[in-house]
């Protein structure tokens, strides 16, 4: 478990405490610790040794220290942490909620590994110049829990065998929390945003550096229905699964050995949660990989995923604004670098238990033409659609959008339909014509005109395929590119 699970563990032990109304006596705290302890313990499982990692509580006035120690071996995994406790004190509240007041992590905290025949060395350290984290939540869910976090002086520095990477950020402000829903359920949800970001990566051997830097970090989440009684199933699940010191195996062994812990962990993701967003957005980004520079004026990336009324529903976002780099000289064609390229890939359709079906057939060992059979299956229980939400390029002059979706309804039952429209693009074979370096695009441009629709400024294309035969704007393409070329005999030569 890394710290940010042990920050985690902490926060939870609460939610399976009973609400203290008691005065914060040494027996209170005794009778507190004891269970904290207890729960964290059946929430790690037996394959991870807390060791001294037991949770330790003491009165503070009206409230509860809790201090949870996390130097010592970190299981059989081979990984040594070095670092004080992590600490903070909660008030109970009237309603049972409790107030989180001043909760540290430990700094420096530091992780070590020895190399082994299955690993190499290993290290990473975490340092925080400030920081601030409290909060208020209600371990029953009867009502909506928060908490925040500013982070000042961020600095990691991880080092393996491929490497080393470090990671500064001047500050970071998180808040989230969740939001029950019922039947033991919430919606939890967190945004943050941080300043003067930098990660920089060198390889083992020097022969590499690459350098990633933005100005301002933001982003955000968002979970549906977590099951909060699932969770110390999940997380023993993942424990379970955690490799031991110095175990060479191969990874077929180690597969082949864990396939039914594995196996009960997808049964159990299944039920934790209905479904996740995510976006994360970087501003001024500067980038120098291998001494090739370049630059953005932003670049989000995010997705999500779903499974509505039983079937997968997951689409990805990329968005890239004022893409600039030396590699290309001053003249027409820096002119025309894309001022901003977007795209959302959308895919749905899928049934979503019979694709933890075929997942679980292929855990079970199943053989692999079956599987393939299998999965063909799956296009026959419901079309399965694939496409674009949005692509946006923007050229300047130009600017194209275009939308569409391809469905899939058996192996030789596709179509499809797009809607492209571009604006501008009179302008932009003016310049193709008048410009040396863009007049081999004229002919092109040319010929993206004459099967275009226009409405003044606006130019659009409405492409179907159906049957084998594609048409835009009901032109059949297959009319424009003339007969088909007969294939020639085997071993013919020219």
């Amino acid at each position: 478990m890394s710290h940010a699970i042990r920050l985690a563990v902490v926060l939870a032990a609460l939610v399976a405490s009973p609400p203290v109304r008691a005065d914060a006596t040494a027996d209170a705290a005794a009778s507190l610790q004891a269970q904290i302890r207890a729960w964290v313990a059946g929430l790690a499982g037996p394959t991870v040794d807390l060791g001294g990692h037991g949770v330790q509580v003491t009165p503070a006035g009206d409230a509860f220290r809790f201090a949870l120690p996390v130097a010592g071996a970190l299981g059989g995994t081979g990984w040594l942490l070095t670092g004080d406790p992590v600490t903070a004190v909660a008030k109970p509240l009237d309603g049972g909620s409790w107030a989180i007041q001043s909760l540290r992590l430990p700094t420096p905290l530091r992780a070590d590994r020895a190399a082994t025949p299955g690993a190499s060395a290993g290290s990473w350290v975490l340092t925080l110049a400030d920081q601030t984290i409290s909060g208020v939540f209600d371990p029953s869910l009867a009502a909506g829990s928060g908490f925040t976090a500013v982070l000042r002086g961020y600095d990691s520095r991880a080092r393996s065998g491929d490497g080393t990477q470090t990671i500064h950020l001047d500050r970071f402000s998180w808040h989230g929390g969740w939001e029950p829903t019922g039947e033991g359920r919430a919606t939890v949800a967190g945004e943050g945003q941080g300043e003067h970001l930098s990660i920089v990566t060198d390889s083992q051997d020097g022969s590499g550096r690459a350098i990633v830097a933005a100005d301002r970090i933001r982003g955000g989440g968002r979970v549906e229905r977590v099951a909060f009684d699932r969770l110390a199933a999940a997380v023993r699940g993942l424990t379970g699964l955690m490799p031991a010191a110095g175990d060479a195996r191969g990874p077929d062994a180690i597969a082949a050995d864990d396939r039914a812990r594995l196996r009960n962990l997808v049964l159990i993701l299944r039920d934790l949660l209905g479904g996740a967003q995510e976006e994360t957005t970087l501003e001024h980004v500067r980038l120098d990989i291998g001494g090739q520079r370049g630059s953005l004026a932003s670049l989000t990336i995010g997705g999500r995923a779903a499974a509505a009324d039983g079937m997968l529903d997951v689409s990805l976002r990329l968005s890239m604004e004022g893409i600039d780099s030396p590699l290309f000289p001053q003249g027409p064609l820096r002119d025309y670098l894309p001022r901003r390229i977007a795209l959302t890939p959308h895919l749905s359709g899928i049934p979503a238990d019979a694709l933890l079906s075929l997942l679980l057939r292929g855990l079970d060992g199943g053989e692999p033409e079956m599987l393939q059979a299998e999965a063909l299956g799956l296009i026959a229980k419901a079309p399965v659609k694939a496409g674009l939400e949005d692509l946006v390029l923007d050229f300047g002059p130009a600017v194209l959008k275009a939308s569409g979706t391809v469905t899939v309804a058996a192996p030789d039952d596709i179509a499809g339909a797009a809607r492209i429209v571009a604006t501008g693009l009179d302008a932009l074979i003016r310049r193709a014509v008048t410009v040396p370096e863009l007049q081999a695009a004229t002919p092109f441009l040319l010929l993206l005109k004459g099967v275009g629709e226009q409405a003044g400024d606006v130019t659009t294309w409405n492409v179907t395929y159906a049957q084998g035969r594609a048409e835009v704007n009901g032109t059949d393409l297959s009319a424009l590119l003339g007969p088909p070329v007969p294939e020639r005999p085997r071993g013919h030569r020219p």
